[in-house]
């Protein structure tokens, strides 16, 4: 009998997993006819993905246990005594299952992120969106790492994704350069950097938000030069792009104009003992 039972629920768990996956393959082929943005179409997909697991789940232990006469699902009392049993049980083995759920829930309801978005997570986890559960979220980094962070432990989500982002790029430069050279050359680098990326400026954010000259941000590290900054507002998804760009940027047109850029210099005394006196 208990063999029977053993072999029923080995059943009941591979029907599940099959299930599972074709609920899951359904769900991605619909998703690729459907006119939706990409990114909101793979949050969809991800976030229908996570709760129909934990449905078939929750399915599949009611029909093991009932298969071991510890539930009955034909009756509703039965049932809700077994849910209970169920329930504590959760409780027992993770106390903040619940906060991992609601947490999830806001998340998702606020539209904090999406699947395909970069985003740092408690100035700790970052990384490109992979999946997005009601229970935790996956992220992408940098070496290919997948980083998973329950939903219930996020306090803050930083995302570099959202609509646009303002592009700030510093640079030093040796005191012993003209200024108002350096600022004609950094002039030059936002009439390229606008040229470049004028399809992804957002004029709707600013009268003029394409890039331009910020000015001379510091100057108390005298050992190495003063900081001069340039701004521009650009979509989120050419955010890194333009970034690195107007960096390479700035590299070219200095050497072009000969503008050396500051480092940290030392001025080192060296003095003959037999020069000093007593």
């Amino acid at each position: 009998m208990f063999i029977s039972r053993l072999i029923h629920s080995i059943i009941i768990i591979l029907i599940a997993c099959v299930s599972l996956k074709i609920i899951q393959f359904i769900l991605k082929n619909i998703f690729k006819i459907t006119k939706f943005d990409e990114r909101y179409e793979d949050t969809l997909c991800s976030v229908l993905c996570s709760v129909s697991y934990y449905i078939i789940f929750g399915l599949s232990l009611i029909l093991i246990l009932k298969e071991f006469n510890i539930v009955d699902a034909t009756e509703f009392g039965s049932l809700v005594t077994g849910a209970s049993i169920v329930g504590i049980v959760a409780g027992v083995a993770s106390q903040s299952i619940l906060k991992d759920v609601f947490n999830g829930f806001f998340i998702l309801f606020e539209k904090q992120i999406q699947v395909g978005d970069f985003i740092i997570i408690n100035n700790k986890y970052k990384g490109v969106v992979e999946e997005i559960g009601i229970r935790s979220t996956s992220l992408r980094d940098w070496d290919l790492k997948r980083i998973t962070v329950p939903n219930g432990v996020i306090n803050s989500i930083e995302n570099y994704s959202k609509d646009i982002m303002r592009v700030v790029v510093h640079v030093r430069v040796s005191y012993e350069e003209d200024p108002l050279k350096v600022m004609d050359a950094l002039e030059e680098v936002c009439e390229i950097m606008n040229e470049k990326f004028e399809d992804y400026l957002n004029h709707n954010f600013a009268k003029r938000s394409g890039f331009k000259v910020y000015g001379i941000t510091d100057i108390e590290k005298i050992s190495i030069g003063a900081k001069y900054t340039i701004t521009g507002v650009v979509k989120a998804n050419v955010y890194f792009k333009a970034l690195k760009e107007a960096k390479l940027q700035i590299l070219i047109v200095f050497k072009k104009n000969n503008i050396k850029i500051g480092y940290p210099t030392n001025i080192n005394i060296i003095g003959n003992e037999d020069n000093i006196q007593d």
